[in-house]
């Protein structure tokens, strides 16, 4: 695919279709849309809506490969306002860049557990509820969630869970469980996830404790066989995607729409949510407390919550959709596949990672240990 290239704006995100996919979670860089003297100028182009004059530019923040190609270009021909959009490769980065200040954005898109960092940190502003009629749209599920009760400060993106894309030809079995790691057939083949709250929370559920668990000695246990583990793994990567694709991956901790992007390549990867127990999580849209356009940002939520809108962001990435009304016009092959949309049964076992407040330190502590082993 080819796009014309609106005025002023990069779209070079919209990637050739015919090119490898990358996981949402994968560095591919900054991919920012205008140079560095434009992203500054987009930064600085008016302010304060709520009774300001915003200029007509909006500077959008979000995963790598996670969103519909032509989402932005239908928002700039609906509104008149010009895009840019950056993005990022796991939530550790963007929680650095937003204390760092100055960033300039509108819109973010943390994962649940981080918004509470922010919004503590006070680098997340309350929404204007009013602006976003297209709330009604959401399930129910998502208007009061744990991580952010009322909604307040948060409009949900995408939601999926994280578990094991395997190819259980290399494999040689089924693999049903995170121990799917002990196999000898994946030795040096295997892989799991450059995110703290993520591979720790796969060694705690691995020793039936709570992943969201603070005990010291718990989480020593945790750190202790992660450490086993990445003597037995290839690589710890949020880049999984291509290697999986490939075959030089037979095994990595992934996300679920990330495995099945790789399986709408690759027929033989599979994906399976482990039975000892997973994370779900939701990724958000969230306004930064300094963002020079929220007005701007609140229109593109508003957006992104229309049906049809909706249900093309879920058909590319492959993500479940928390818009109740973009069902009918999401894929049915989406729709029907339990482990893109689980039945309640299987999502009452799911667990969302809790914002820890200071105990976070006792995973990136850990994770460090992890890492420098």
């Amino acid at each position: 695919m080819n796009p014309q290239q609106p005025d002023r704006v990069s779209l070079a995100f919209i990637r050739d279709l015919t090119s490898p996919r990358f996981s949402r979670r994968a560095f591919l860089g900054t991919l920012a849309f205008a140079s560095a003297a434009g992203f500054a100028a987009a930064c600085g182009g008016g302010s304060g809506g709520r009774g300001g004059t915003e200029a007509k530019l909006l500077n959008f923040y979000n995963w790598t490969d996670y969103i519909d190609p032509a989402s932005i270009p239908g928002f700039e021909r609906r509104t008149g306002i010009k895009v840019t959009y950056d993005t990022f490769s796991s939530n550790d980065e963007l929680v650095a860049k937003m204390q760092a200040g100055g960033v300039g954005y509108d819109i973010i898109v943390p994962t649940d557990g981080v918004l509470g960092r922010l919004h503590r940190a006070g680098l997340v502003q309350a929404l204007d509820l009013s602006l976003i009629p297209n709330l009604a749209n959401l399930e129910a599920r998502f208007r009061d969630p744990a991580y952010d009760p009322g909604g307040r400060y948060s409009i949900p993106w995408q939601w999926g869970t994280t578990g094991i894309g395997y190819d259980p030809e290399a494999v040689g079995s089924e693999v049903t469980d995170w121990d799917g790691f002990d196999l000898d057939a994946v030795r040096d083949r295997s892989s799991f996830l450059d995110e703290a709250r993520d591979a720790i929370g796969m060694a705690l559920f691995r020793i039936g404790a709570d992943p969201n668990s603070t005990d010291p000695k718990v989480l020593d246990r945790a750190r202790d066989l992660l450490i086993e583990m990445k003597k037995r793994v290839k690589t710890i990567t949020s880049d999984y995607q291509d290697p999986l694709k490939s075959g030089e991956l037979v095994l990595a901790q992934g996300f679920s729409g990330d495995v099945f992007q790789v399986a709408a390549d690759n027929p033989k990867a599979r994906y399976v949510i482990p039975r000892s127990g997973a994370f779900q999580y939701a990724d958000v849209m969230a306004i930064p407390a300094d963002a020079p356009h929220p007005d701007n940002a609140h229109a593109f939520m508003n957006y992104i919550l229309e049906p049809e809108v909706g249900a093309a962001l879920s058909n590319y990435t492959r993500y479940g959709s928390p818009n109740r009304a973009a069902l009918p016009f999401i894929d049915r092959e989406l729709v029907r596949n339990p482990l893109i949309y689980p039945p309640a049964d299987v999502l009452a076992t799911l667990a969302f990672q809790r914002d820890l407040g200071e105990a976070e330190l006792e995973y990136s502590d850990r994770w460090t240990e992890v890492k420098t082993s």
